[in-house]
């Protein structure tokens, strides 16, 4: 449990050890409460990036980088972060937890195994996880497991036809996203795509498409 680790107040615990879960990585600090919000260490924990030589798989000499590269650790594919206030003598701590399902930080021959492969982002994306955070709303490049195969929204004036990958709106809106909202409507037909224009169903016409057009047939018998 990720909140029982944090109320040991221990910032000791080893980066990776077995369990029930099989491994574990964490990243801990301790910091004197109220110096520091948990977004203020994950970014202390992303700046160690700089002290990461990928070439070699090392930390810089005298460095430490082994928050960060269980922060991108590929295959982590699970975390939980908790914390908690710590007394110490007269002063008051607050520690910080995070742990990570598969953990990372893995040394082969006293070489830290490279926590991910350079190349394309998404490009070893697994079936499982097939989408790309970076092809959709997000910007990271992260593999995902897609919830939503389209990864597009129609908001709140459409419904999602998931099979087509297409929205379908609500009367009086168009656009691809359902984003357009037109001020008439069409009453037997549909709005072109992006504008507030009609396309009107068979044997009907006119601005709105309210009109019932008569059709009259000329036949021409041969005598």
């Amino acid at each position: 449990n990720r909140l029982e680790r944090a109320t040991m107040c221990q910032a000791d615990i080893p980066l990776h050890q077995s369990s029930s879960f099989s491994h574990i990585g964490w990243n801990v600090r301790l910091s004197v409460y109220g110096t520091a919000s948990f977004s203020d260490i994950l970014d202390s924990w992303f700046e160690e990036e700089k002290n990461f030589l990928y070439l070699s798989g090392q930390c810089r000499e005298n460095a430490t980088c082994q928050h960060y590269t269980q922060l991108i650790w590929a295959t982590s594919s699970q975390v939980g972060c908790a914390s908690h206030l710590c007394p110490r003598d007269e002063d008051l701590w607050e520690i910080f937890v995070c742990a990570y399902y598969p953990g990372g930080n893995w040394e082969l021959n006293g070489q830290l195994v490279m926590p991910y492969r350079s190349g394309l982002y998404c490009s070893l994306c697994t079936s499982s996880m097939s989408g790309c955070y970076k092809l959709w709303e997000h910007v990271s490049g992260l593999c995902e497991i897609p919830k939503n195969p389209c990864r597009m929204s129609c908001g709140q004036n459409g419904h999602l036809n998931v099979s087509l990958c297409k929205c379908n709106c609500e009367p009086g809106f168009t656009g691809r996203f359902c984003q357009v909202r037109c001020s008439g409507r069409c009453v037997h037909g549909h709005f072109k795509e992006e504008e507030c224009s009609c396309v009107c169903d068979v044997g009907f016409g006119g601005a709105d498409c309210a009109g019932i057009c008569v059709l009259s047939l000329l036949v021409f018998l041969d005598t």
